[in-house]
């Protein structure tokens, strides 16, 4: 896949008429993530299975030239996650959590605007900043690492439950200091 044919993406939660969100709606993302994680109890979220069973096939590709750069991007028009193969497991887990994000909360917009779902480098912080990029990852905090799991264990060493959660150190730091006990 080159990153020519990765610029046709979404995700769904906009009309395709519908205008790009001025600011976040973090109500919604964390209101999507919480109803796709509802039945699980204990961690970790079965993210890959999830995404797979609400109509996206997640591939692990080898990005070539790009794959220092590139963690995954969501090609809209074929219902596929493109996920780094090369990449920690905590790190996979978060793009597909982050891409499926999208997925789930934009897709209808990205279908009638691809151009506004361009594969960006990872280390480019800019685009964190817009609203569509911070549901994405709000979507995937809260999907990995619900705040009903881990508010009973919220005290625990934070290295003990990135390890329990599947997720990187750094995520699980932000994620105890943004959920409430």
């Amino acid at each position: 896949m080159t990153m020519a044919q990765a610029h046709h993406y979404g995700g769904g939660g906009f009309a395709p008429s519908s205008a790009e969100p001025k600011v976040a709606r973090w109500d919604h993302a964390k209101k999507s993530a919480d109803s796709l994680t509802a039945l699980y109890t204990t961690p970790p979220i079965p993210v890959l299975e999830i995404a797979e069973s609400n109509g996206v096939n997640v591939v692990f590709a080898d990005f070539g030239k790009q794959n220092e750069m590139v963690a995954g991007f969501c090609d809209f028009k074929t219902a596929r996650l493109y996920v780094n193969k090369d990449d920690r497991v905590e790190r996979q887990f978060f793009t597909i959590a982050h891409e499926f994000g999208h997925w789930m909360l934009h897709r209808d917009l990205f279908l009638a605007h691809p151009e506004k779902y361009p594969v960006l480098p990872r280390f480019q912080n800019v685009p964190a900043h817009t609203p569509m990029e911070q549901e994405a990852n709000y979507f995937a905090a809260n999907l990995l690492v619900p705040a009903r799991l881990l508010r009973p264990v919220m005290h625990a060493p934070v290295t003990y439950l990135a390890n329990i959660f599947r997720v990187s150190k750094t995520m699980m730091e932000y994620r105890v200091k943004n959920v409430r006990a």
